[in-house]
């Protein structure tokens, strides 16, 4: 389930060298007569050099006064200081027996995590594989590009990390097996992202929860209709605002854009 575990496993990235590559990545519009705000579908780790500040993305960074990302910047909140369980029985013991095999390749090393953060760390290693770091993500860059205008965070680190935290230990296993089970998905994630693939992304995401309601509750809908709810409240007051988060959260039927459709805003697909 490395679709869903992207965010926090971002926290955990050194970077490497692949070639550049472009990406057009998904972006709306959401307007009325004297307010616009675009919707950046961001993935949270990136290899470096990936081109994805394309003339439209250009457009929206440049026109709008204010980024509104999902954390602040600087959010000093760490994994590693909620990672550490205690009292959990070693990692192959908290997976199916058919699991165990594999669960066992990472060896101890892991034994003392929390089980949703042993599913984040395994998640980590696709990502590493890739050359992927938070440090080459859209976020950092973004903030760069806004330095000196308003920003606002949905949510902080802290309480992203809390949502995997206070996880019942059913739902964090499941994390755990998919974590497993999906050494591809950051990969296919990857290339659905850089071609503005919203079919495969929601896909893809509809895959990843499929069986846990608990886990989309959580981390997706929950959330989804918050920022939705934000998002409509910034309607009613001028301005431009660029708002840039988790891909996987615009796209779908559950998704932030569906929601601001079905309470009647226009939003328009402009890349």
């Amino acid at each position: 389930m490395i679709r869903l575990l992207g965010l926090v496993a971002a926290l955990l990235l050194a970077s490497c060298g692949p070639r550049a590559t472009d990406a057009r990545p998904a972006m709306w519009r959401v307007s009325d007569a004297d307010t616009e705000i675009w919707l950046l579908g961001t993935i949270h780790a990136l290899p470096p050099r990936v081109a994805w500040e394309t003339p439209a993305v250009a457009r929206a960074i440049a026109g709008a006064d204010t980024l509104v990302t999902e954390i602040p910047a600087g959010d000093t909140a760490t994994f590693e200081r909620v990672a550490q369980g205690s009292g959990l029985p070693p990692l192959v013991e908290r997976v199916a027996p058919a699991q165990r095999a594999a669960a066992a390749g990472y060896g101890a090393r892991l034994d003392g995590l929390k089980t949703w953060a042993a599913a984040v760390t395994i998640a980590a290693g696709p990502m590493q594989a890739a050359g992927a770091s938070a440090e080459h993500g859209l976020e950092g860059a973004l903030a760069a590009r806004f330095a000196g205008r308003r920003r606002v965070a949905l949510e902080t680190q802290a309480g992203q990390l809390a949502l995997f935290d206070t996880l019942p230990e059913a739902a964090q296993r499941v994390l755990l097996a998919r974590a497993i089970d999906d050494p591809a998905g950051y990969a296919q994630t990857l290339a659905a992202w850089r071609a503005g693939d919203v079919r495969t992304l929601a896909a893809d995401f509809e895959r990843a929860f499929a069986g846990a309601p608990v886990l989309q509750q959580v981390l997706v809908t929950r959330r989804n209709a918050r920022w939705s709810a934000w998002i409509a409240r910034r309607m009613a007051a001028p301005g431009r605002v660029l708002v840039a988060v988790g891909a996987g959260h615009l796209v779908g039927r559950q998704s932030v854009v569906a929601m601001l459709r079905a309470w009647g805003l226009k939003v328009e697909r402009v890349q």
